[in-house]
């Protein structure tokens, strides 16, 4: 899926709109453009967007006041206020000073915010939802459209709905971090195996673990308020950061408990931070960026705490090799892409 272009791209393309209109936009500049646009395909994406909007913004200037109202509004100079009501005027020369203004009202409001505001004043909400999966086995980073960011995890799944109103996701599989941008117009909420976590402008984890019919929500910023919306008995629990909500979905009787919000959330940044992690469970996080998995040919040992900083998608056996050299551990190659790990009862070498 192709990833939607940043408000910061939109502007830069709104600007560009704005000064290839002008007469005195020389070639110099006009190379400078092209060169801009093939930077990135979401340039080319943008610039489309504004090129549109600029067009959308003609075509309703004459019948809906609101939208000139609302593009005079952001341009803020009176001079300029006056220039674009009698804009309509010229329209019909093909004047240049329409098609200025036209950019000027696009690159002013911000491409975004514009059509949000023209949005609410229809009373119309336009609702798609868009899907991401990422199905690499690296962390991939999602730009939303209202300038949130979300890093999914190996694995993971979201449907992501945004309207004049709201922002909706729902988690569907795996892990991701939300760090979402403020607007208090318009609710964040994830949903996950009929819990809800609500935002305003914060950062926050959420894990959906469908066996064991689990979902666990971190908090690292801000505030967030989680919610039963499935479930007979409805609960609705606070969080501050440094907490994490653990939901059973058959016991529906969360827990809360303080957590190393940064070791948690390592993953986002490509680092693995284990604080104590029993061995069971750093195998786990391993295993999700490694084509090679390690697994133990003993249960007991998934309880050795295990302290440490790993490169997510590092090399397993590199790693494999750090532990037996610490622990009272030995691994075996069963196949090329598994390596499992045993007691032994010789003395640690440190």
């Amino acid at each position: 899926m192709e990833k939607n272009p940043s408000e910061i791209t939109i502007h830069q393309a709104a600007k560009w709109y704005a000064r290839l209109q002008a007469s005195d936009c020389g070639n110099a500049e006009r190379v400078e453009f092209q060169h801009w646009l093939e930077l990135d395909p979401c340039h080319a994406q943008a610039y489309e967007s504004v090129r549109a909007a600029a067009s959308l913004i003609s075509d309703k200037w004459a019948s809906d006041p609101r939208m000139a109202a609302l593009a005079a509004e952001a341009l803020g100079d009176p001079a300029d206020r006056k220039k674009l009501s009698n804009a309509e005027s010229s329209r019909s020369g093909g004047s240049f000073n329409y098609v200025r203004h036209l950019a000027a009202a696009v690159c002013c409001i911000g491409i975004g915010l514009f059509f949000t505001t023209y949005q609410n004043h229809r009373a119309v909400d336009e609702v798609r939802t868009e899907v991401y999966v990422n199905h690499e086995i690296t962390r991939k980073r999602v730009d939303l459209i209202d300038g949130s960011v979300v890093h999914l995890d190996v694995g993971a799944k979201m449907n992501v709905t945004m309207t004049s109103s709201e922002r909706r996701l729902e988690l569907k599989t795996g892990r991701a971090l939300f760090d979402v941008a403020h607007d208090k117009t318009r609710p964040f909420s994830v949903s996950a195996l009929g819990s809800e976590v609500v935002a305003l402008g914060t950062r926050f984890q959420v894990e959906l673990k469908e066996q064991e019919h689990a979902v666990n929500v971190i908090l690292a910023e801000g505030s967030v308020a989680v919610s039963d919306i499935g479930g007979a008995d409805a609960w609705r629990e606070v969080l501050v950061p440094g907490q994490e909500l653990k939901i059973n979905t058959q016991s529906n009787s969360p827990l809360k408990i303080n957590v190393n919000v940064d070791a948690l959330t390592s993953w986002s940044k490509g680092v693995l931070v284990f604080d104590g992690m029993p061995l069971g469970n750093v195998l786990e996080e391993l295993n999700r960026y490694s084509q090679t998995r390690v697994v133990l040919g003993d249960n007991t040992l998934a309880r050795i705490p295990i302290a440490g900083h790993f490169l997510a998608g590092g090399d397993s056996s590199e790693f494999v090799e750090t532990l037996t050299d610490i622990l009272p551990l030995r691994s075996v190659r069963t196949g090329a892409n598994e390596i499992v790990l045993f007691q032994t009862h010789e003395t640690p070498k440190h």
